[in-house]
């Protein structure tokens, strides 16, 4: 383990994979680091669905720290093959079906009703669902060897002092705790440590436009959905990728379910429901299983496909998922984002963000940086969080109010593909810019100009233009928009009717777009391998 002088401690609150992760960035840079857990690993936890931004981030953080196990996470291949004993999923792209309440769920050769846009070109640098009781126990039990105390079972409940010199109360198993630091991270979650205090200027922010609760748990025998729906006349035309490993979103009238298959068997499901339906209040307000059961119940290829599924453990719910603090950071403390803000599991963001965070903290905190530089970073990492916020909200929020019109719904997806894939064939191909390197930029574009403007104009034809009395976009018409707004920054062959809704990898399109990307034709292609596998130095290529 490399490790420099050692400087003041600092104390993370929360020990999910990220709060675990910044913990032992910071011991290789040097820091004295306390993780605090008010629970016991291993333990159930929600936010299980990568995606290619957040492999890039996990070797990162790998080459830079020599912490080849992350690495190893971001690859469904060398997962299987280095860490084998911890549960994953494969997840090659995200799969969307569009249904309607008390009918089985019907598709043509058209694919009026399904949508496929796959992630990667094949399962050994496919991304993965991770079984977060696994993956968040084992790198709590690597951190700890590596030199982070950690604390479990703790209730914190206070804290006071000063930057620098901060006084972390609890207790622990009826006893009293007491900790010093000179940095606290709240990595806690939702209602966290920090805003609970009452000490920091964490109070929540504005409220999002979007309010939605959760049902939720984890299945066993839960058969294909292709089956259920296959069996009663529904069609699937050619896909690229075996459509049920993947993020699975199925559209409902009260919001979306997600399914996301698990290696072992063991499906990962959950109702996002949408509080602006009728019936919201009463299914939330509801035993979590019998809202579940009405819900599912009221899809009959739905209620086929989890007619014999069994809960592994309760199913569970949340009245209220949307949360935004009023702050991010100040001096001698921060939120991780997964803290500061969450909107909606929709698109899987969740993951990807927070390893941002962890690796913009990292650089923060790092013991050669001077403490007016500490400021100005702590304050760049306020804006962009807080610009984050607003640019997830301005992709996803839309993407629910267009739900019912799956045509209009399934152009709108292509602004989070067209920025999703923008952002990472940079990040593998361009030299990152400036000293803060590609942790200093926008999470999915939200500091170029470009994106932003496609998602104001797409906002302005396909959403509101309904609403103040126009005609609904066709099929067509939706998606030629999207391709018009999208055309500066789609390097993925986005929005192409002819790809009749089920999208691969294209490194033709790819190839075809490099001016956009401001590469010679002849460069991107002699640097195309490095995007058909995980770029790390801990394992040869094959």
């Amino acid at each position: 383990m490399r490790v420099r002088e050692v400087t003041g401690p600092v104390v993370i609150v929360g020990s999910g994979f990220a709060g675990s992760i910044l913990a032992r960035l910071l011991v290789a840079r040097g820091r004295e680091v306390t993780l605090v857990e008010r629970g016991r690993h291993p333990r159930f936890a929600l936010g299980e669905s990568s995606t290619p931004l957040a492999a890039i981030c996990l070797e990162r953080l790998a080459r830079e720290h020599a912490l080849p196990d992350l690495a190893d996470l971001a690859a469904y291949g060398r997962w299987g093959r280095r860490l084998p004993d911890l549960r994953r999923g494969l997840k090659r792209g995200f799969t969307f079906y569009a249904h309607r309440r008390g009918r089985r769920y019907r598709n043509d050769e058209g694919n009026s009703h399904r949508l496929l846009v796959a992630a990667s070109p094949d399962e050994e640098i496919a991304d993965a669902h991770w079984m977060r009781s696994d993956v968040d126990a084992w790198l709590v039990d690597r951190a700890v060897r590596e030199g982070v105390e950690f604390l479990d079972r703790c209730d914190v409940t206070s804290i006071e002092g000063r930057p620098g010199a901060w006084t972390v109360r609890g207790g622990r198993d009826g006893r009293p705790l007491t900790l010093s630091a000179d940095f606290v991270v709240d990595a806690s979650g939702a209602g966290g440590f920090l805003e609970r205090s009452g000490r920091f200027p964490v109070a929540p922010g504005p409220p999002a436009r979007l309010a939605t609760g959760l049902l939720f748990g984890h299945f066993t025998d839960v058969p294909a959905f292709v089956a259920a729906a296959g069996a009663t006349g529904a069609a699937f035309p050619a896909a690229p990728y075996p459509e049920e490993r993947a993020a699975i979103h199925h559209l409902l009238d009260e919001g979306w379910m997600y399914v996301l298959p698990f290696d072992d068997g063991t499906v990962s499901a959950g109702v996002v429901v949408d509080r602006s339906h009728p019936d919201a209040a009463r299914l939330l307000a509801a035993a979590p299983a019998d809202a579940w059961r009405e819900v599912v119940a009221a899809y009959p290829t739905l209620a086929d496909q989890f007619v014999d599924a069994r809960p592994v453990d309760e199913i569970r719910g949340v009245d209220h998922l949307q949360r935004r603090a009023g702050r991010a950071a100040g001096e001698g403390w921060a939120l991780l984002p997964h803290t500061y803000s969450f909107l909606s599991p929709m698109l899987s963001t969740g993951i990807a963000w927070s390893l941002l965070g962890v690796e913009r903290l990292a650089r923060i905190l790092d013991p050669g940086v001077s403490a007016p530089e500490r400021r100005r970073g702590l304050a760049r990492y306020e804006a962009l969080l807080d610009l984050e916020t607003g640019a997830i909200a301005a992709l996803v929020e839309p993407a629910y109010r267009l739900r019912a019109d799956f045509d209009r719904f399934a152009a709108w997806t292509h602004l989070y593909f067209a920025s999703a894939s923008w952002a990472e064939t940079r990040q593998r191909l361009v030299d990152a810019p400036g000293p803060g390197g590609w942790s200093d930029t926008g999470f999915l574009g939200a500091d170029d100009p470009v994106l932003r403007d496609a998602v104001v104009g797409a906002t302005a034809e396909l959403v509101e233009g309904r609403q103040r009395g126009g005609a609904p976009a066709d099929r067509d018409t939706a998606l030629e928009t999207v391709a018009r707004l999208i055309a500066p920054r789609n390097v993925a062959g986005l929005a192409d009717p002819r790809r009749n809704r089920a999208y691969p990898v294209d490194l033709d399109a790819l190839v075809g777009a490099h001016a956009v990307l401001g590469i010679a034709r002849e460069d991107l292609v002699a640097s195309l391998p490095r995007l058909r596998r995980s770029l790390t130095p801990f394992e040869p290529a094959g």
